[in-house]
């Protein structure tokens, strides 16, 4: 569990009454994490949210050859982890996330916060509404990334 005023201080979070934060707050686990450690490397089940208090953690993907892609960097206040609240088999993450510097991060785990979801509707709206803006976010990023890629392959 952690104090509920640190999720207050996440913009991810904004919009949740007292009463969600503190639900929120009894579900959360405080983490610490070295440089270079991998939180998902290719787990067969995404089953955990993370968000980042402090640290910064790069998103990565292989492609056919073996090479490793840089997809974008994570910072303070950003979340990974939300595929394991999308319903569909099996539940697995996008990409590998590592540890670039040294994070503190809020664990969750995704059956908790679906709970949480079933039980109040509001929360529900709320955590998929949170998700859905970063999902989006994500494409977008990842489709100027790729446009980039291609850019550079015809010069």
């Amino acid at each position: 569990m952690v104090n509920k005023d640190t999720l207050k201080s996440l913009a991810f979070f904004d919009g949740f009454s007292e009463e969600m934060l503190e639900k929120l707050a009894k579900k959360a686990e405080m983490k610490e994490y070295i440089m270079g450690l991998y939180l998902n490397w290719r787990r067969p089940s995404a089953d955990k949210m993370w968000v980042i208090l402090r640290g910064t953690i790069s998103l990565t993907v292989e492609n056919d050859r073996g090479e490793t892609i840089q997809l974008e960097t994570l910072q303070e206040g950003d979340v990974l982890g939300f595929s394991s609240f999308i319903d569909f088999e099996p539940k697995e993450f996008i990409s590998d996330a590592r540890v670039a510097v040294p994070a503190r991060v809020l664990v969750f785990r995704a059956d908790d916060i679906l709970t949480l979801c079933h039980q109040d509707l509001e929360f529900g709206f709320l955590m998929m509404k949170k998700i859905a803006m970063i999902a989006k976010q994500r494409l977008i990023t990842r489709t100027r990334l790729l446009c980039g890629i291609s850019h550079e392959k015809k010069a």
